[in-house]
């Protein structure tokens, strides 16, 4: 059976997004926590490093976790920290904070793995890509089908992107997506870096979670030491 390692969802009891207060002001991020068979986790470090005066907040025992009183139609980033699984970074515009996050937290396993198939050294001075490819919206927790043959760009370094096979893990030949319809790129020196995608069908043209395509179409991508940049991405299938 073909799965997607770090966002693999079994068949479970709905977690349930906190609600944010409506505000005209401020925008509120919210959303849960699970591991790789649907269950929340529990005391992920949820910050944004970069944007002062917005404290630290912990998922609860739900996996539930919100952060409220954000600007208004701006990229910002935040940062994911639990002892068992892999330091996350997600990108997001608040022009979203309308979506709910369902989000599986990376094991740590999975990164050792990807690094041992692309025979690299694991290095925290440096961060990571992973990228997964949806057929659309996941608006209740429950994910869309992901998409193979699709390809990636990156600038600059696009040699170092690859792909992983059936069970989402580091394949040294993929040349596209598979059945898991995802890929990355490892051991980057801190930085931004543009990415673009290309389906069967056609260029991908919306985007998840992550800051808002530039005019050229590529996608900005935060990259910062010691953390996996975590990437949702909406491709055409027809």
């Amino acid at each position: 059976m073909e799965v997607t390692i770090w966002f693999l969802l079994l068949s479970c009891a709905r977690l349930e997004a906190p609600t944010c207060e409506d505000t005209d002001d401020y925008a509120c991020f919210r959303g849960v926590f699970r591991d790789l068979l649907g269950s929340p986790v529990e005391g992920v470090s949820v910050c944004m490093p970069e944007y002062e005066g917005v404290d630290c907040i912990t998922s609860d025992e739900d996996g539930q976790w919100k952060i409220p009183g954000l600007p208004k139609d701006e990229n910002l980033f935040v940062t994911a920290e639990h002892p068992d699984f892999a330091p996350s970074l997600f990108a997001q515009t608040t022009s979203m904070d309308w979506y709910d996050w369902y989000k599986v937290m990376i094991p740590l396993w999975v990164m050792e793995s990807n690094a041992n198939r692309l025979e690299l050294e694991e290095d925290n001075t440096k961060g990571n890509i992973l990228f997964l490819i949806w057929e659309g919206l996941n608006l209740d927790g429950i994910d869309t089908n992901n998409i193979s043959g699709v390809t990636a760009q990156m600038e600059p370094n696009s040699e170092f992107l690859f792909y992983t096979d059936g069970l989402g893990l580091a394949s040294q030949t993929a040349d596209a997506t598979s059945g898991s319809g995802s890929g990355g790129v490892l051991g980057l020196e801190p930085g931004e870096y543009a990415l673009s995608f290309q389906a069967p069908a056609g260029v991908c043209g919306e985007q998840m979670f992550h800051y808002a395509y530039r005019e050229d179409g590529t996608i900005p991508v935060p990259v910062r030491a010691g953390f996996t940049t975590a990437m949702d991405v909406i491709c055409p299938t027809e």
